[in-house]
């Protein structure tokens, strides 16, 4: 299970790397949408839009409200796709 977690931890971290154009070498699990100036409302929305069709996954408004770092996603596509694999 850990290569897998790792591996989607890659494709997330490409997919916030794309949304927010991003190095990926900026992109740590403590990365805070306060903190990184390119993460703001539109490109917040790509992030998100690019995330579910990334990993199939929905998200409610109030989940996008509250991410705030990418260790926030990175947990939210996790409990989803283990919640897939369990079902």
């Amino acid at each position: 299970g850990q290569l897998k977690a790792w591996h989607m931890n890659e494709r997330l971290r490409a997919v916030i790397a794309e949304s927010l154009d991003l190095p990926l070498s900026q992109i740590e699990p403590e990365t805070a949408r306060a903190e990184t100036e390119s993460w703001d409302s539109v490109p917040h929305l790509r992030l998100i839009t690019a995330t579910e069709a990334e990993f199939s996954v929905a998200f409610t408004m109030e989940q996008i409200a509250e991410l705030q770092t990418f260790d926030d996603l990175q947990q939210f596509v996790d409990s989803r796709c283990l919640q897939r694999s369990t079902a």
